[in-house]
């Protein structure tokens, strides 16, 4: 059966890896030196889309960053979890484990939301989308969210914004960590993880096997009887070598074997859906390099790789998908002098994408260049204003220029902080489009925000209010023949607002809530103005941490979502309401046991009509780190 049985070579594969990674550790023990145990600074946080200019603290755009110490402290497992309800996001799943997940930004379209993983461009060319199912947070040191067009320094089509993705880096005496993790479902999770550094090489590897015997795909209403199970198997390596203090090379892997099982959209009454599953490779690749020349010009040049396979076996058929990309990137920041600073560099991509067996389509290819230009202005840490824009060069879609301003205000005397952005972006119909649809034209975005940060009691109470507006001509979505459209003008405005607190006796608070309306121009045959589908209007997410003498840790997470249109009524969801709870336990130096569970109340809730999802459950585990 191919559902549920690897093929002994990628079973000895991936036991060689585990090998290799176990061995790497041990062996680096007695090279890298015992300089200082792996820490987080969290006092100042770097922007990556700012090229390290800016801070978080002072950045005049919309974003949201997860340290590692975050992604602890919220005890998720995938990165789609970690984000689901936070500010500007729908998150979506299709069904079990490993479904295809999709993330919509301010209402944008899953294609226009743009992930990078360690440099790497990772959304498919045939979908435009990147598939969240099987993205765990193995060995992941950072996460930045930026809402709203980022064109400039990500790419043209950031329309709604970017997820960018850190592997961890190795810092101090080499530590090695074997986790475990066991539940409902019959899901079991092992890996195992090593990093270090000393003054020229740093490293972090890991290996991890994530399988469940799953939930049916499909919900019982819509005949769903059986069990899909899930296979993730994820390798992960960053290792650097420092060749001056001023000039070092990473080199950055990731790669990801998946098999999901999914159910015939007309149920499984017959059982002939049996063997239906995805079988997935993802290859991701980057090797930037890095140099400062006089300490005020810094370079990198950033080569990368994407190869993604996904072989479906379904009752109609077989057909193997793939994906490669290619691309070299250029950035320059140049400092001026202590106030200005320039961004600027290009990039040029060879994408392909091609699909053979069912609904075939020759392999095809888009080539692109593009050249950016940014400028930062900071004036004694009260005044941020940036300026940018980007002209691409697209073999199919010919040249786009898109463009981007920022300001931010620092008011002294109460320490309030303002931001206003007003940018535009350009998003081409992917391969698979235009297949569907030759016609189809280019998305032409343009976004304008405004917000405060206000910090209360010595930042002890921090609160943030955003209101975005967007307007996209020629907005494309898939009817109800699942045949992509240009919609005329898509309109998406919002508020995002938060609130952080920290509480007596080690509890600690967060709220978030967004607030988005979303319609198209062309209305729905009752004469209504017809929304976005599977974005919800209302979304909210709050969390209560506590810790216990620095040995326990808690959290219990609510999670309330609006109803969201489908693509008919049939396929509209309601609102639901989700409640998880965590915690953690420091047993000693050494072991570290875990316990969390999720849905709770047992919510019989569909983020996608039809699909199933989780009843309520439990997951208990260890985490044992050694020298």
């Amino acid at each position: 059966n191919l559902v549920r049985i690897l093929t002994p070579r990628r079973e000895t594969m991936y036991k060689i890896i585990l090998i290799i990674a176990l061995s790497f550790s041990i062996l680096t023990t007695n090279v890298i030196s015992t300089s200082a145990d792996e820490t987080e600074d969290l006092k100042e946080i770097n922007v990556t889309s700012s090229r390290h200019t800016l801070t978080e603290e002072d950045f005049p755009g919309s974003i949201t960053v997860f340290t590692v110490e975050e992604i602890k402290k919220k005890q998720h497992q995938t990165v789609a979890d970690l984000l689901r309800g936070e500010l500007g996001l729908d998150v979506r799943r299709n069904g079990s484990f490993g479904s295809q997940t999709s993330i919509f930004i301010r209402g944008q379209g899953s294609s226009s939301t743009v992930v990078f993983i360690d440099g790497v461009p990772s959304n498919a060319n045939t979908t435009g989308a990147f598939d969240f199912g099987d993205l765990t947070l193995d060995n992941i040191e950072r996460i930045e969210i930026l809402r709203g067009p980022q064109g400039i320094q990500w790419g043209a089509n950031a329309v709604g914004g970017v997820i960018n993705i850190t592997t961890k880096k190795g810092k101090g005496e080499p530590k090695h960590t074997l986790s475990f993790e066991g539940g409902s479902f019959e899901t079991f999770k092992q890996s195992l993880r090593s990093s270090g550094s000393n003054d020229k090489f740093n490293y972090s590897v890991s290996a991890s096997l994530l399988q469940s015997e799953g939930i049916s795909a499909l919900n019982q209403l819509s005949g769903g009887s059986e069990k899909d199970g899930y296979i993730n198997k994820t390798f992960s390596t960053r290792m650097g070598y420092n060749f001056t203090p001023d000039t070092h090379l990473d080199i950055f892997w990731r790669y990801i074997k998946s098999n999901d099982e999914f159910d015939s959209i007309n149920g499984q009454t017959d059982g002939t859906d049996i063997s239906n599953s995805n079988n997935i490779d993802d290859h991701y690749f980057s090797t930037p390099f890095n140099t400062n020349f006089g300490g005020w010009w810094d370079f990198k040049l950033t080569p990368s790789i994407f190869h993604q396979k996904a072989a479906t076996i379904g009752t109609s058929g077989f057909s193997i998908t793939t994906n490669r990309t290619y691309i070299m990137e250029l950035q320059n920041n140049v400092e001026v002098n202590r106030y200005f600073s320039v961004l600027w560099g290009g990039d040029y991509q060879h994408l392909e994408g091609g699909k053979t067996g069912i609904s075939p389509f020759d392999t095809a290819t888009i080539n692109k260049q593009a050249l950016f230009l940014q400028g930062i202005f900071e004036f004694q840490n009260s005044l941020v204003l940036t300026a940018g824009a980007r002209q691409d060069y697209n073999s199919v879609f010919d040249e786009a220029t898109t463009y981007k301003f920022e300001l931010g205000y620092r008011i002294a005397k109460t320490g309030t902080r303002l931001h206003t952005a007003y940018s535009k972006g350009f998003r081409a119909p992917t391969l698979n489009d235009l297949n569907s649809n030759i016609s189809l034209q280019p998305e032409i975005a343009k976004s304008f925000e405004v917000g405060a940060k206000q910090d209360f009691m010595d930042k002890r109470i921090k609160l943030a209010l955003t209101f975005f507006n967007a307007v996209t001509e020629n907005f494309i979505q898939s009817d109800a023949d699942f045949v992509p459209q240009n919609f005329g003008k898509f309109h998406s405005k919002g508020i995002e607002s938060s609130i952080d607190i920290i509480l007596p006796y080690n509890f600690s608070f967060s709220m978030r809530h967004t607030w988005n309306d979303h319609y198209l121009n062309e209305t729905s045959k009752a004469g209504h103005l017809q929304p976005a589908t599977r974005r919800a209007k209302h979304k909210y997410n709050a969390n209560l941490y506590h810790n216990w003498n620095k040995k326990l840790d808690t959290v219990v997470g609510l999670n309330i979502i609006g109803k969201a249109r489908g693509f008919d009524s049939t396929n509209n969801t309601g609102a639901f309401t989700t409640v998880r709870a965590a915690l953690g336990y420091q047993y000693n130096k050494s072991l570290k046991l875990t316990l969390r569970g999720e849905n709770l109340l047992n919510e019989d809730y569909f983020e996608i009509g039809g699909a199933s999802t989780q009843g309520v459950s439990g997951y208990g585990g260890f985490v044992y780190t050694f020298n």
